[in-house]
């Protein structure tokens, strides 16, 4: 019996935010019986949800474009069901896409030597590591230091706020959108105290916070909340550029960029030359030109996961259908409500995609069926 492939497809590239209804649709079709040399067919398992994504949607995209008609690129873990060198009942990480069924050059897949949520969560290169080699490769951890997380409530920013308290800093202040999520940040231990930018003054609580400044921030969202963090940094305080998901669903990253990747719309702090008045540093970083750190975060992360120092947080969705959902859901939580971000489902799945902005922490999957 033939393989029947449901996967999402790029039909039109976002106006601003990611609209489901809009930019992507689901078609099924038959997976091809005969393999070229080289590939194999992976029965898709558990895909990652995370913000590279929604930046591959645009046409001058930073981490490489998707072409109108092609499935939307993801991360994910599945099974060899066909292969060439592979054997069936393989299983396997690798850059599978959101559909069931994904045929893939067995050069680009990996063996998977641990469970599929350790592999794209704790141990993930977009993930675990990400946090890891951000809180301590890239600069001095915090050490006896207020440490600042944006997007605290996400997998990268949650996992990034667990490994400054082990590293010792003073206090760890989340911020996150929404009092509930806010909440739980705190009753689950990731961060000491949470701000809610949606409804606090994220200024005032840092300044009641941190009354001496902020000795580490650790970014991940950029716009105005950098540039209120930044106003108060200690002395010689660091601040480490992980990502700025405020300007990715509204097109910002990548509006304007020429063919050599200059340009671009990204909104920049004002407040730079705070950097200069405390003698502080801004570090910006990409996790894959660290690789050789790889071997020992790895290590460390299944040794802290064993002995329950950090904790992956899941919010896991159901079957291939879930995907353009969860994307869309992703970014809510990075800028406030507002007539531009309503757009960023149909009225269908809005209320879906708000459900998952009020509850989720941590690191966003989707399960297949």
């Amino acid at each position: 019996m033939a393989l029947m492939n449901s996967r999402w497809i790029l039909v039109k590239r976002p106006e601003e935010s990611f609209d489901p209804a809009r930019d992507v649709a689901k078609e099924t079709e038959c997976v091809k019986e005969v393999l070229e040399p080289g590939t194999a067919v992976v029965k898709v398992e558990v895909l990652s949800v995370d913000a590279f994504v929604r930046t591959m949607l645009d046409s001058n995209a930073y981490h490489g474009k998707i072409e109108i008609g092609s499935t939307l690129p993801a991360l994910g873990v599945g099974t060899v069901v066909r292969g060439t060198s592979l054997a069936s009942g393989t299983r396997v990480l690798g850059m599978v896409g959101a559909q069931t069924y994904a045929t893939a050059k067995e050069s680009e897949l990996t063996k998977l030597p641990l469970s599929p949520k350790l592999s794209l969560g704790l141990c993930g290169v977009t993930t675990g590591l990400t946090a890891y080699v951000g809180v301590y490769k890239v600069c001095a951890p915090p050490r006896g230091e207020i440490a600042v997380v944006t997007a605290a409530a996400g997998a990268v920013g949650s996992v990034a706020a667990q490994l400054c308290k082990r590293a010792g800093a003073k206090r760890v202040i989340g911020i996150a959108g929404g009092a509930g999520r806010c909440a739980a940040l705190v009753e689950k231990g990731i961060v000491d105290v949470a701000i809610d930018y949606r409804d606090e003054d994220v200024g005032e609580r840092l300044d009641e916070l941190a009354p001496d400044g902020v000795g580490f921030f650790f970014d991940l969202v950029g716009g105005p909340v950098l540039d209120v963090v930044l106003d108060r940094l200690a002395p010689k305080a660091r601040v480490v550029i992980c990502g700025a998901a405020s300007q990715y669903d509204n097109g910002n990253l990548n509006a304007g960029r020429d063919a050599k990747g200059h340009g671009g719309g990204v909104v920049g702090p004002s407040n730079y030359l705070k950097l200069a008045e405390r003698g502080a540093s801004m570090h910006g970083y990409n996790v894959i030109h660290h690789a050789s750190s790889f071997p020992e975060a790895v290590a460390t992360m299944l040794y802290y996961d064993y002995m329950s120092i950090v904790t992956m947080h899941e919010h896991c969705l159901q079957g291939i259908d879930a995907f353009p959902t969860a994307l869309a859901a992703l970014f809510r939580g990075a800028r406030p409500s507002s007539s531009s971000s309503s757009r960023a489902a149909s009225s269908a799945t809005e209320g879906e995609v708000a459900r998952i902005c009020e509850t989720r922490i941590g690191k966003l999957l989707v399960e297949l069926e």
